[in-house]
């Protein structure tokens, strides 16, 4: 498996360029948190707490959660508040010699996702459950920006909006 240096130099990033964005970020997840325990869907805050739910939903695809913070509208507030439009691109830019299937699981991750477009394979919510629990461990629910990409996963108002590189276009 792939080491997280590429996600941790982000996180560290961004932390240096916006603190203020960051530690709000990292509210935004701890109340996405706590509102998921208030529901029952996740008993607490441990990883084993999410590995059991990615694996409900890799069972059952269809499986719907009474969710009602949407946390895409908290980012955005936030992003607003601190008129933040993401990393730059010279702090991006210092993270990419990491981006690779040795130290970046988002690239691992994204490519078991272009694997299966490529193999004309349906995308769906079981399938990412799947890919989730496959590329990331415990200690990256830590990270801020891994917990994110689950949440989101999670957030039944993204309509299951996933952003992942899959290749350039073909000519189908």
């Amino acid at each position: 498996m792939s080491s997280n240096k590429y996600e941790l130099n982000i996180e560290e990033e961004l932390e240096k360029e916006n603190p203020e964005y960051y530690e709000g970020l990292k509210i935004i997840l701890n109340e996405f948190q706590e509102h998921l325990i208030s529901k029952g869907i996740i008993v607490d805050s441990n990883y084993s707490s999410y590995a059991k739910l990615l694996n409900e939903i890799r069972a059952d695809r269809d499986k719907v959660f009474e969710i009602g913070f949407n946390i895409g509208d908290s980012l955005q507030n936030l992003s607003r508040k601190f008129n933040y439009d993401g990393l730059s691109p010279i702090n991006f830019a210092k993270g990419m010699k990491y981006l690779n299937a040795t130290n970046s699981k988002s690239f691992v991750f994204n490519e078991k996702v272009s694997e299966l477009v490529r193999k004309n394979n349906e995308l769906n919510r079981s399938e990412i459950a799947t890919i989730l629990l496959d590329v990331y461990n415990e200690n990256d629910f830590e990270l801020p920006m891994v917990k994110l990409k689950f949440f989101r996963f999670l957030d039944p108002k993204s309509n299951l909006v996933f952003y992942a590189y899959i290749g350039p276009p073909t000519p189908k």
